[in-house]
């Protein structure tokens, strides 16, 4: 009998522990549920960009898909030809904001979830062209998009179709750049053209003139900046960045405005561009009778570019007067050459012919040539201590010696400063080349004045046309 009771108050004793233990454990998840509220994403969780910490799983799903459905509005999937600009089906591109959330990894930074149709493309072929479309590169082209779209972008998804085609496709090519170069006598550029013909251009990658044509045996100064100018002409109708560009000291006859380039072995002056793009072209040259032509070869680029000259302006020359035992009189030994400054600009259109973008590229500055008047040495006058006239013995002495040494010194002081003439005109060109930043280096255009004055070459400083151009033309 007391072995009953006991086991049924051991029972009773069991019952209330129980019960006071579930109680405690219920009662905190109780309190939990009812008084915490749902739970929330922690501290520092985004996704795509987007905060969603702090947020339920309805409240970041809601937050999620309006972010993603503005982006999408936003950033229709572009893809430029030749000739036109190919929207591609929503339906290409979709974000799965629910998977997302389902993979999401908490207090960290996650990425969209994006998926692609490529059937949906299927109805786009015909705008594509057959033979763009069996050569597009689908994979590496919803590589590129997803990396943009997985974390919203504020980039353009806009593409070039010739950037997602195989390489190689020849049938594809065209020429996307020709310019005429004037070819002045005496100038054999064969021998360029024959080491420079078919060179290629690789994608991503800089060309250098010099180190094309550093192998040449025999040199031609002038036919090699007739090369460089023809080249320069042909990438400024093109995508192709200028990363280094000299010019000549002054503007050669051969040379149109704003398409001249200078390269230098000895100095260093070489014509240096870069192509950006993810295909490879080819430069080709052909020469008839004094015109050389430049052409780029490969894809089709999706702009066209046309070459501004804007903000020219003249720079006026100054005389310069020496004076020589031997004159007899004023005699003009060099006419002056009128200067020149303007800004080279490069104009974008898109496929409909409309202007959308316009891209500095360079200033360019072409020193004036002074005019150089030979004249008589002036006669100072002999006067006396106490007359104050001249042996002569007339009194205009003094006024006649007073004037021409006014007339001395004026004249002395517009050949001391010569040089001045381009610093003033030009201050914030120390040099006339280009590089990618836009600052300015190579041959200085103020180097033929230095010389003007001086009598080092024995000829009073006077240049002679038989002596040939002056440097750097």
């Amino acid at each position: 009998m007391d072995k009953r009771w006991d086991l049924k108050f051991f029972m009773y004793l069991l019952a209330m522990a129980l019960f006071i233990y579930g109680f405690s454990v219920g009662g905190a998840f109780a309190y939990d549920v009812v008084m915490a509220g749902p739970k929330t994403y922690e501290e520092g969780t985004k996704v795509g960009g987007v905060s969603v910490d702090g947020l339920t799983r309805p409240e970041a799903e809601n937050a999620l898909k309006t972010r993603v459905q503005e982006w999408l509005n936003l950033h229709p999937v572009e893809m430029l030809t030749e000739e036109q600009s190919i929207v591609l089906s929503e339906e290409f591109l979709t974000v799965d904001v629910a998977d997302t959330l389902d993979n999401l990894e908490e207090g960290t930074v996650n990425p969209l979830s994006v998926r692609f149709n490529r059937a949906a493309l299927e109805g786009q072929k015909e705008a594509f062209g057959e033979e763009v479309y069996d050569h597009l590169l689908l994979d590496q082209l919803t590589a590129d998009i997803k990396s943009q779209a997985e974390v919203l972008s504020d980039k353009s998804l806009t593409y070039s179709v010739y950037d997602y085609v195989s390489s190689g496709t020849e049938s594809l090519f065209s020429v996307i750049a020709e310019y005429n170069q004037k070819i002045p006598d005496g100038s054999d550029v064969f021998t360029y053209t024959n080491e420079l013909d078919g060179l290629v251009i690789e994608p991503k990658s800089n060309v250098s003139l010099l180190e094309q044509v550093n192998d040449v045996p025999l040199q031609n100064q002038t036919a090699l900046n007739v090369m460089a100018s023809g080249l320069y002409g042909a990438v400024l109708q093109t995508n192709f960045d200028i990363i280094q560009r000299h010019i000549s000291q002054h503007l050669p006859a051969y040379a149109e405005k704003g398409r001249e380039a200078s390269v230098n072995l000895s100095e260093g002056h070489d014509f240096v561009f870069f192509n950006p793009n993810e295909s490879s072209y080819k430069i080709q040259f052909e020469v008839s009778e004094e015109t050389l032509t430049v052409q780029i070869v490969g894809y089709p680029i999706s702009r066209e570019y046309e070459v501004l000259i804007q903000n020219e302006r003249e720079i006026e020359p100054r005389t310069i007067i020496q004076y020589s035992a031997f004159a007899t009189g004023a005699e003009v030994q060099r006419e002056g050459e009128t200067g020149i400054a303007y800004d080279v600009f490069r104009e974008i259109y898109n496929q409909n012919n409309e202007a959308i973008d316009t891209e500095f590229i360079t200033q360019d500055y072409y020193a004036p040539v002074h005019t150089l008047e030979v004249r008589a040495e002036p006669v100072e006058p002999v006067t006396s201590d106490n007359e104050g006239t001249d042996q002569s013995g007339t009194g205009s002495g003094d006024d006649s010696g007073s004037e021409s040494n006014g007339d001395n010194k004026e004249n002395q002081d517009s050949g001391s400063n010569e040089n001045d003439s381009d610093d003033d005109t030009n201050p914030n060109q120390s040099d006339d080349s280009t590089t990618k930043e836009g600052s300015k280096e190579g041959s200085s255009g103020d180097s033929d004045d230095k010389n003007e004055g001086q009598n080092s070459d024995g000829t009073d400083g006077i240049w002679s046309p038989d002596e040939g151009p002056s440097k750097g033309e």
